[in-house]
């Protein structure tokens, strides 16, 4: 099994390779950017990771937006999931964070996962556990109220109001970053007690929720179910315990169906 590190460094070295990349962005669907820095990095590790582990293939964000055929074999494999450029609108924008990610899933469960904040710390996760090299990695959150985000911008705004008005009085909600990847190392740091999402893409969600769980957090769909390799889904609760995530989703559904 490929060593964190080593993913890490692959990592590093294609943000480093991409340093030169020209400023160039353009939206592929309405509210989605692209830019060139996407796409260097994700050549870069395509090949990289790929050569790392012999026989594995890369299911990367970019190249599955031409092609959403790739998203079949998810969970057939040794299969590396790359986000090359997440919270692409805050680089073009130059307004928030952006992250490199990658996870390691073979025949549908994440090995391994590595989140690099660019310019800033990195998480990482393997069967050993989970570390956080910048930073420190803890779930013993001790708010009375949990702290989290809510991000569902593609779903109607009066469910979304509703939603938030069914967590007001247990928990506080604040502002995303814009970028899957920084939420969730702040909830593995505890800055957050709990991430909602609505749009649930594999290169989003698996290196994030692959550590929350070896954390002993708990990461759920909106069904209730475990959330695994999947080409795509909908709802998704990532929270410091089981007993929260439950209570969330809980409230989303009760959400839901008012705004409806």
């Amino acid at each position: 099994m490929p060593d964190t590190q080593a993913v890490l460094a692959l990592i590093d070295a294609s943000i480093e390779q991409a340093g030169n990349a020209e400023h160039r962005a353009w939206e592929k669907s309405t509210g989605e950017w692209v830019t060139e820095l996407d796409l260097v990095i994700e050549a870069a590790l395509t090949e990289s990771l790929s050569s790392l582990l012999s026989g594995s293939r890369v299911l990367a964000e970019e190249a599955a937006s031409q092609d959403s055929s790739w998203l079949n074999w998810i969970a057939q494999g040794q299969v590396w999931i790359v986000d090359p450029l997440d919270g692409t609108a805050n680089y073009v924008t130059g307004s928030g964070p952006v992250a490199t990610m990658a996870a390691l899933v073979v025949d549908g469960s994440p090995q391994l996962s590595c989140i690099r904040l660019h310019g800033g710390p990195a998480l990482l996760a393997d069967a050993t556990g989970v570390r956080v090299i910048g930073g420190k990695a803890s779930v013993e959150h001790h708010r009375e109220r949990g702290r989290g985000v809510i991000s569902a911008r593609f779903l109607p705004r009066r469910i979304v109001d509703q939603m938030s008005t069914a967590l007001v009085n247990e928990f506080d909600i604040v502002d995303g970053s814009g970028c899957a990847g920084s939420d969730y190392v702040d909830l593995v740091c505890g800055r957050l007690d709990f991430l909602i999402y609505e749009r649930v893409l594999p290169w989003d969600h698996i290196p994030g929720a692959y550590a929350v769980t070896k954390m002993g957090g708990s990461v759920q769909m909106g069904d209730g179910s475990s959330y695994r390799a999947q080409p795509e889904g909908a709802g998704l609760v990532a929270s410091s315990s089981r007993q929260r995530t439950s209570r969330l989703l809980e409230l989303r559904r009760a959400a839901i169906n008012t705004g409806s």
